[in-house]
């Protein structure tokens, strides 16, 4: 009888994982293409405990002849690393593709 447990435990712990994986935004970006830097900034952010530099990059891409934008926050002073014009890539979900994130391991 505990062996049933056991394994209906397993099986539940089975399809609660497939779930979590299923639902992770990362997974589902499977295409990639060409983005243009279309501006970076640096800002500085403020609050009771703390103060930090960040750079907000923003990228222009095109799929199927439409045109997206994606914003991505970084931490530091990072801006001259991300001059207007520069190539990245962008990875998004082609079933829906405003879903996407700049691939920043390779700039």
């Amino acid at each position: 009888m505990i062996g049933i447990y056991i394994v209906l435990g397993m099986v539940v712990a089975g399809a609660i994982g497939l779930i979590f994986f299923y639902h992770q935004k990362r997974l589902k970006m499977t295409s990639n293409t060409a983005a243009e830097v279309v501006r970076s900034e640096q800002r500085e952010v403020r609050d009771e405990n703390e103060r930090r530099d960040e750079t907000v990059v923003c990228v222009r891409y095109s799929v199927g002849g439409k045109s997206y934008e994606v914003e991505q926050v970084l931490r530091g002073r990072q801006q001259s690393r991300f001059p207007a014009g520069r190539v990245l890539t962008v990875y998004y979900n082609p079933a829906e593709p405003e879903m996407s994130r700049i691939d920043l391991d390779r700039a």
